[in-house]
Protein backbone atom coordinates (compact mmCIF):
# COMPACT_ATOMS: atom_id res chain seq x y z
CA UNK A 1 0.00 0.00 0.00
CA UNK A 2 3.05 2.54 0.84
CA UNK A 3 4.78 1.94 -2.47
CA UNK A 4 0.99 2.30 -4.47
CA UNK A 5 0.78 5.66 -2.46
CA UNK A 6 4.10 6.61 -2.95
CA UNK A 7 4.07 5.68 -6.83
CA UNK A 8 0.87 8.00 -6.86
CA UNK A 9 2.80 11.12 -5.66
CA UNK A 10 5.55 10.63 -7.86
CA UNK A 11 2.81 10.41 -10.75
CA UNK A 12 0.92 13.53 -9.53
CA UNK A 13 4.23 15.22 -9.01
CA UNK A 14 5.78 14.84 -12.11
CA UNK A 15 2.58 15.76 -13.79
CA UNK A 16 2.27 19.40 -11.63
CA UNK A 17 5.85 19.82 -12.61
CA UNK A 18 4.93 19.31 -16.16
CA UNK A 19 2.20 21.68 -16.27
CA UNK A 20 4.42 24.13 -14.47
CA UNK A 21 6.90 23.67 -17.00
CA UNK A 22 4.52 23.75 -20.07
CA UNK A 23 5.88 23.03 -23.32
CA UNK A 24 9.43 24.75 -23.81
CA UNK A 25 8.38 25.15 -27.77
CA UNK A 26 4.18 24.69 -28.15
CA UNK A 27 2.79 24.12 -31.53
CA UNK A 28 2.19 27.45 -32.38
CA UNK A 29 -0.56 27.07 -34.62
CA UNK A 30 -2.68 26.57 -31.44
CA UNK A 31 -2.73 29.86 -30.06
CA UNK A 32 -2.98 31.98 -32.69
CA UNK A 33 -3.52 35.18 -30.64
CA UNK A 34 -0.19 35.82 -29.27
CA UNK A 35 -2.09 37.36 -26.42
CA UNK A 36 -4.71 34.69 -25.38
CA UNK A 37 -3.56 34.09 -22.19
CA UNK A 38 -0.93 37.47 -20.50
CA UNK A 39 2.21 35.58 -18.89
CA UNK A 40 3.19 36.63 -15.24
CA UNK A 41 6.97 35.71 -16.35
CA UNK A 42 9.13 36.77 -19.22
CA UNK A 43 9.57 33.92 -21.04
CA UNK A 44 11.74 33.87 -23.47
CA UNK A 45 11.91 37.91 -23.57
CA UNK A 46 15.04 37.65 -21.01
CA UNK A 47 16.76 36.04 -23.33
CA UNK A 48 17.98 39.77 -23.99
CA UNK A 49 20.64 41.48 -21.41
CA UNK A 50 20.29 45.17 -23.09
CA UNK A 51 17.40 46.83 -24.24
CA UNK A 52 16.17 50.17 -25.54
CA UNK A 53 13.10 51.92 -25.28
CA UNK A 54 12.07 54.58 -27.76
CA UNK A 55 8.39 56.12 -28.18
CA UNK A 56 6.57 59.02 -26.30
CA UNK A 57 4.75 59.74 -22.68
CA UNK A 58 3.06 56.08 -23.43
CA UNK A 59 6.67 54.80 -23.03
CA UNK A 60 8.32 57.19 -21.00
CA UNK A 61 5.89 56.33 -17.99
CA UNK A 62 4.27 60.02 -17.71
CA UNK A 63 1.97 60.60 -14.75
CA UNK A 64 -0.77 63.16 -15.27
CA UNK A 65 -1.66 64.96 -12.04
CA UNK A 66 -4.01 67.69 -11.28
CA UNK A 67 -4.63 70.09 -8.68
CA UNK A 68 -6.94 71.54 -6.57
CA UNK A 69 -7.71 74.08 -9.00
CA UNK A 70 -7.68 71.40 -12.00
CA UNK A 71 -4.56 72.69 -12.86
CA UNK A 72 -2.85 69.32 -14.84
CA UNK A 73 0.63 67.92 -14.97
CA UNK A 74 2.14 65.67 -16.46
CA UNK A 75 5.63 63.76 -15.30
CA UNK A 76 7.68 61.32 -16.92
CA UNK A 77 8.14 59.08 -14.45
CA UNK A 78 10.63 56.54 -16.33
CA UNK A 79 10.98 54.03 -12.89
CA UNK A 80 7.48 53.06 -13.14
CA UNK A 81 7.88 53.08 -17.72
CA UNK A 82 7.11 49.49 -19.12
CA UNK A 83 10.26 49.17 -20.13
CA UNK A 84 11.78 49.13 -16.69
CA UNK A 85 9.30 46.84 -15.61
CA UNK A 86 10.18 44.65 -18.21
CA UNK A 87 13.86 44.91 -17.51
CA UNK A 88 13.05 44.47 -13.80
CA UNK A 89 11.28 41.08 -14.79
CA UNK A 90 14.21 40.00 -17.07
CA UNK A 91 17.01 41.01 -15.09
CA UNK A 92 17.96 43.43 -18.22
CA UNK A 93 19.70 46.38 -18.28
CA UNK A 94 17.14 49.17 -20.57
CA UNK A 95 17.67 53.02 -21.14
CA UNK A 96 14.88 55.18 -22.22
CA UNK A 97 14.80 57.23 -25.46
CA UNK A 98 11.18 58.47 -24.83
CA UNK A 99 9.77 61.58 -23.61
CA UNK A 100 6.21 63.10 -23.45
CA UNK A 101 4.92 64.34 -26.68
CA UNK A 102 7.76 62.49 -28.37
CA UNK A 103 6.73 62.25 -32.71
CA UNK A 104 8.98 60.28 -35.16
CA UNK A 105 10.48 63.19 -36.54
CA UNK A 106 11.15 65.05 -33.40
CA UNK A 107 12.82 61.64 -32.25
CA UNK A 108 15.54 61.60 -35.00
CA UNK A 109 16.23 65.54 -34.18
CA UNK A 110 16.43 65.09 -30.57
CA UNK A 111 20.19 65.91 -29.28
CA UNK A 112 19.24 64.92 -25.52
CA UNK A 113 19.98 62.01 -24.06
CA UNK A 114 16.45 60.91 -24.93
CA UNK A 115 16.73 61.37 -28.56
CA UNK A 116 19.14 59.69 -31.34
CA UNK A 117 21.84 61.86 -30.41
CA UNK A 118 22.30 59.87 -27.58
CA UNK A 119 21.27 56.53 -28.65
CA UNK A 120 23.62 56.15 -31.33
CA UNK A 121 25.81 55.93 -28.62
CA UNK A 122 24.77 53.03 -26.56
CA UNK A 123 23.77 50.12 -28.64
CA UNK A 124 21.65 47.42 -27.60
CA UNK A 125 20.77 44.32 -28.26
CA UNK A 126 17.05 44.92 -28.43
CA UNK A 127 14.19 47.96 -28.92
CA UNK A 128 11.21 48.47 -28.64
CA UNK A 129 10.09 51.03 -30.65
CA UNK A 130 6.10 52.51 -29.46
CA UNK A 131 5.96 55.84 -31.64
CA UNK A 132 2.77 57.43 -33.66
CA UNK A 133 0.09 58.87 -31.00
CA UNK A 134 1.80 62.43 -31.55
CA UNK A 135 2.46 61.71 -35.30
CA UNK A 136 -1.15 61.32 -35.87
CA UNK A 137 -3.15 63.71 -33.41
CA UNK A 138 -0.91 66.44 -34.48
CA UNK A 139 -1.07 65.70 -37.67
CA UNK A 140 -2.63 68.29 -38.99
CA UNK A 141 -0.65 71.16 -36.98
CA UNK A 142 2.47 69.37 -38.06
CA UNK A 143 1.39 69.25 -41.82
CA UNK A 144 2.03 65.69 -41.58
CA UNK A 145 1.05 62.72 -43.73
CA UNK A 146 1.36 58.98 -43.14
CA UNK A 147 2.96 58.66 -46.35
CA UNK A 148 3.96 54.83 -47.90
CA UNK A 149 6.70 52.79 -46.83
CA UNK A 150 6.84 51.83 -50.61
CA UNK A 151 7.90 55.22 -51.96
CA UNK A 152 9.41 57.24 -48.93
CA UNK A 153 12.00 55.44 -47.98
CA UNK A 154 15.46 55.13 -49.17
CA UNK A 155 17.42 51.64 -48.42
CA UNK A 156 20.66 53.47 -49.03
CA UNK A 157 20.42 56.54 -47.72
CA UNK A 158 17.71 57.35 -44.56
CA UNK A 159 18.73 61.38 -44.74
CA UNK A 160 16.93 61.00 -48.03
CA UNK A 161 13.62 59.51 -46.72
CA UNK A 162 10.60 61.36 -47.30
CA UNK A 163 9.11 63.99 -44.41
CA UNK A 164 5.94 61.63 -43.79
CA UNK A 165 5.40 59.30 -40.82
CA UNK A 166 6.49 56.43 -43.06
CA UNK A 167 9.65 57.94 -44.19
CA UNK A 168 10.73 58.86 -40.05
CA UNK A 169 9.60 55.23 -38.71
CA UNK A 170 11.68 53.47 -41.61
CA UNK A 171 14.70 56.42 -40.87
CA UNK A 172 14.49 55.07 -37.07
CA UNK A 173 14.59 51.44 -37.95
CA UNK A 174 17.71 52.25 -40.10
CA UNK A 175 19.57 54.37 -37.91
CA UNK A 176 19.03 51.77 -35.38
CA UNK A 177 20.52 48.94 -37.54
CA UNK A 178 23.23 51.01 -38.29
CA UNK A 179 24.97 51.22 -34.81
CA UNK A 180 23.42 47.45 -34.15
CA UNK A 181 23.38 45.70 -37.60
CA UNK A 182 21.98 42.29 -35.81
CA UNK A 183 19.64 44.39 -32.82
CA UNK A 184 16.17 42.73 -32.87
CA UNK A 185 13.78 45.40 -33.01
CA UNK A 186 10.10 45.58 -31.93
CA UNK A 187 7.28 47.78 -33.31
CA UNK A 188 4.07 48.29 -31.72
CA UNK A 189 0.78 49.21 -33.34
CA UNK A 190 -1.89 51.50 -31.01
CA UNK A 191 -4.56 49.68 -29.64
CA UNK A 192 -8.33 49.55 -30.05
CA UNK A 193 -10.57 51.70 -27.77
CA UNK A 194 -14.28 51.10 -27.46
CA UNK A 195 -14.04 54.93 -29.10
CA UNK A 196 -12.82 53.39 -32.02
CA UNK A 197 -9.84 54.59 -33.60
CA UNK A 198 -9.81 53.54 -37.17
CA UNK A 199 -8.85 56.28 -37.74
CA UNK A 200 -4.91 54.85 -36.95
CA UNK A 201 -5.45 52.13 -39.90
CA UNK A 202 -2.97 53.69 -42.14
CA UNK A 203 -0.63 54.69 -39.35
CA UNK A 204 -1.02 50.82 -38.10
CA UNK A 205 -0.52 49.62 -41.67
CA UNK A 206 3.21 51.28 -41.95
CA UNK A 207 4.30 49.83 -38.35
CA UNK A 208 3.50 46.23 -39.89
CA UNK A 209 4.91 46.87 -43.39
CA UNK A 210 8.41 47.95 -41.13
CA UNK A 211 8.58 43.78 -40.41
CA UNK A 212 8.19 42.95 -44.31
CA UNK A 213 10.61 45.36 -45.06
CA UNK A 214 13.75 44.87 -42.73
CA UNK A 215 14.66 41.74 -41.48
CA UNK A 216 15.11 41.61 -37.63
CA UNK A 217 11.80 43.56 -37.20
CA UNK A 218 8.90 42.25 -35.41
CA UNK A 219 5.17 43.56 -34.70
CA UNK A 220 3.72 43.52 -31.18
CA UNK A 221 0.36 44.11 -32.58
CA UNK A 222 -1.78 45.41 -30.07
CA UNK A 223 -4.49 46.92 -32.47
CA UNK A 224 -5.00 43.27 -33.68
CA UNK A 225 -4.44 41.12 -30.10
CA UNK A 226 -4.59 43.13 -27.25
CA UNK A 227 -7.76 43.44 -24.88
CA UNK A 228 -9.70 46.58 -25.62
CA UNK A 229 -8.80 49.62 -24.15
CA UNK A 230 -12.54 50.29 -22.65
CA UNK A 231 -14.00 51.95 -19.86
CA UNK A 232 -13.37 49.42 -18.07
CA UNK A 233 -10.01 49.31 -18.83
CA UNK A 234 -9.45 52.87 -18.56
CA UNK A 235 -10.76 52.77 -15.02
CA UNK A 236 -8.44 50.28 -13.57
CA UNK A 237 -5.19 51.27 -15.16
CA UNK A 238 -5.12 55.37 -16.21
CA UNK A 239 -5.38 58.40 -14.46
CA UNK A 240 -6.47 60.88 -16.69
CA UNK A 241 -5.25 60.52 -20.21
CA UNK A 242 -2.39 58.09 -19.37
CA UNK A 243 -1.12 54.75 -17.88
CA UNK A 244 -1.13 54.73 -14.09
CA UNK A 245 1.40 52.63 -12.35
CA UNK A 246 -0.52 49.04 -12.67
CA UNK A 247 -0.93 49.58 -16.02
CA UNK A 248 2.63 50.14 -16.88
CA UNK A 249 2.95 47.25 -15.06
CA UNK A 250 0.39 45.05 -17.30
CA UNK A 251 1.65 46.32 -20.09
CA UNK A 252 5.18 45.27 -19.62
CA UNK A 253 4.00 41.70 -19.50
CA UNK A 254 1.77 42.47 -22.61
CA UNK A 255 4.95 43.11 -24.32
CA UNK A 256 6.74 40.02 -22.64
CA UNK A 257 4.38 37.78 -23.66
CA UNK A 258 3.92 38.66 -27.34
CA UNK A 259 8.22 38.89 -27.26
CA UNK A 260 8.09 35.14 -26.39
CA UNK A 261 5.35 34.33 -28.79
CA UNK A 262 7.69 35.75 -31.37
CA UNK A 263 10.72 34.25 -30.47
CA UNK A 264 8.30 30.70 -30.19
CA UNK A 265 7.20 30.81 -33.81
CA UNK A 266 10.62 32.02 -35.33
CA UNK A 267 13.11 30.50 -32.77
CA UNK A 268 15.64 29.65 -35.84
CA UNK A 269 16.11 33.37 -35.78
CA UNK A 270 16.95 34.44 -32.39
CA UNK A 271 19.13 31.34 -31.80
CA UNK A 272 22.32 34.20 -31.80
CA UNK A 273 21.14 36.50 -29.75
CA UNK A 274 23.99 36.25 -27.25
CA UNK A 275 26.46 37.08 -30.42
CA UNK A 276 24.67 40.26 -31.08
CA UNK A 277 27.11 43.94 -30.46
CA UNK A 278 29.83 41.21 -30.49
CA UNK A 279 32.17 39.65 -33.77
CA UNK A 280 31.19 36.10 -33.03
CA UNK A 281 28.29 34.23 -34.93
CA UNK A 282 28.20 30.29 -35.67
CA UNK A 283 28.72 28.83 -39.32
CA UNK A 284 26.80 26.19 -40.54
CA UNK A 285 27.66 22.95 -41.71
CA UNK A 286 26.32 23.55 -45.11
CA UNK A 287 28.35 27.16 -45.46
CA UNK A 288 31.47 25.34 -43.89
CA UNK A 289 31.11 22.58 -46.47
CA UNK A 290 30.56 24.94 -49.19
CA UNK A 291 34.28 26.85 -48.12
CA UNK A 292 35.59 23.85 -48.19
CA UNK A 293 34.63 22.71 -51.50
CA UNK A 294 35.90 25.98 -53.12
CA UNK A 295 39.48 26.18 -50.93
CA UNK A 296 39.90 22.93 -52.26
CA UNK A 297 38.74 23.69 -55.80
CA UNK A 298 40.72 26.36 -56.20
CA UNK A 299 43.84 24.87 -55.07
CA UNK A 300 43.39 22.10 -57.70
CA UNK A 301 43.50 25.07 -60.12
CA UNK A 302 46.68 26.60 -58.95
CA UNK A 303 48.43 23.09 -59.74
CA UNK A 304 47.36 22.69 -63.37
Amino acid sequence: MKNVITALLLCISIGASAQTMGNPMPNVSTEENPLQTINNTPGLCAIFRTWGFIGDSLCSGEMESRDENGKLGHHDMYEYSWGQFLCRACGAEGENFSRGGQTAKGWIADDTKRGWAYCKMNPKQAYIVAMGVNDYTRRKRNNLKCGSLDTDVDLKDYNNNAPTYAGYMAGIIQRLQSIQPKAKIFVVTRPQTDKGNNAYDEFNEVVRGLARMFSNVYVIDLFKHAPLYDADFQDRYYVGGHLNAMGYEYTARVFMTYIDWIIRNNYKEFKEVAFIGTKLHYTPDNELKKKKYHHHGHAKDTHK
